[in-house]
This record gives C-alpha cells, structure tokens and sequence, in this order.
C-alpha cells in the first residue's frame, strides 16, 4: 500500500483501516470478515479521536499582541480558554496577516494568586505543518485570569510577549 508524501498520518491510518483490513502484498491471506474489520475500523477511529481538530476558520480570536512587526495571536476552539486539559493555537502574523515563522518558541502559564506566589498550569507547545502557526496543550488547575508568557528565537528575530486570557 502506498501513501501520497502528502497524506497525513491520520488519513493514512483511516486508509489502512478501511482497505479491507490486510496488505495487498501479503498473497496467501485473506482479508479480514466484516465483523472484525468493523472492529478494527472503530480501534483505529477511537486512536484517531486526538488526531482530529477543530478546522482553523470555526477557532475564535482570544487575545492578540504586537511586538514590533509581528502580531501574536491565541486562538481556541470556544470563547475562552477552559480549565483541565485543553486546546489552543499560537499563530505569529506580519502586517499582511500572513504566517511568519519565528522558530523555536517557549510558553509558560501563570495565574497570579493574591498573597502567595502565581500558580502554574501546564502548556506544551509543538509547531505545526503551517510555519508560524503552533499547537498549544494546556492544563489550566482553575477557572481565573491567566498569564501566557510566549518567548520566541528564530528566522524572525527574539522577542516575547504576555499574553493574558480568562480561563472559565
């Protein structure tokens, strides 16, 4: 079975799962019954869950910052950041509105607590395919104001920015 270079990985396992359940080039086997295919369909599709994301145009713009030509921008599937585990979209955009890519970038979250010191959330942050658009997890422990802290080094210059979004 051959994939496109192009063809994403979680297209590619849906294929595989759906091609009738063995390889074309293991002669002498027969293919999955339908049942079992089933199964390994809806195994494969329950993997996939973390694979799919919401499409780009339905994400709302949370907050957005300049520094020098570049706008930072955070982006999330609703109209604020939730608590527990969750899901965001760092893009760096120039004057144009187009996607500029700014290399490695670091994010922290914090939440200032009155009295003590901040608490911290977790946020791992990966690029993806877009140069200039980044994938952010997030673990936000409570509802509140929170600090994203974004420091970035690459063809774009250093620079950093704090972004502050509403957790609820």
């Amino acid at each position: 079975m051959e994939f496109s270079a192009g063809e994403a990985p979680c297209r590619a396992a849906a294929r595989v799962a759906t091609d009738g359940g063995y390889h074309p080039e293991m002669s002498g086997h027969a293919p999955l019954s339908p049942r079992i295919r089933n199964h390994v369909i809806l195994v494969v599709l329950m993997a996939l869950g973390g694979c799919s994301r919401p499409p780009e145009s339905s994400l709302k713009e949370l907050q957005k910052a300049r520094v020098g030509d570049l706008e930072v921008v955070l982006l999330s599937p609703s109209a604020s950041l939730q608590p527990g585990p969750g899901f965001a979209l760092l893009e760096f955009r120039d004057g144009n509105g187009m996607l500029v890519d700014v290399g490695t970038v670091r994010v922290s979250a914090t939440m200032p607590m009155a009295g003590s010191s901040p608490m911290t959330g977790g946020s791992e942050i990966k690029p993806t395919p877009a140069p200039g658009r980044y994938e952010v997890a997030t673990d936000f422990g409570m509802a509140g104001t929170w600090h994203l802290d974004v420091e970035w080094n690459g063809p774009a210059g250093r620079g950093a920015t704090r972004l502050e979004s509403r957790v609820q």
